[in-house]
């Protein structure tokens, strides 16, 4: 993989990490332009990559942004939502 296809890989992971991680927080008529949108992404990056590891790298990265997204997310809010923590 050369430094350009990681690159390439590493953002359009990330985007599309974020664009799931919206789709299962928006509601519903929205989720819908969001996933429209993701689908579009990941068969762009399809489309341009072609080697089975950039393939195989993007879909791993995808799922770790995605999780990372709502993890982060998740301790936003809780601590948006209690300013004193858990105590």
């Amino acid at each position: 993989m050369t430094l350009k296809e990681a690159l390439w890989t590493s953002l359009a992971s990330l985007v599309t990490g974020i664009l799931l991680g919206s789709f299962t927080l928006l509601p519903s008529p929205i989720n819908a332009v969001v996933s429209l949108l993701g689908v579009i992404f990941v068969i762009w990056f399809f489309k341009k990559f072609e080697k089975k590891s950039v393939r195989i790298s993007f879909i791993v990265f995808t799922v770790l942004y995605f999780i990372m997204f709502i993890f982060v997310l998740s301790v936003y809010i809780f601590v948006t939502d209690h300013p004193q923590g858990l105590g």
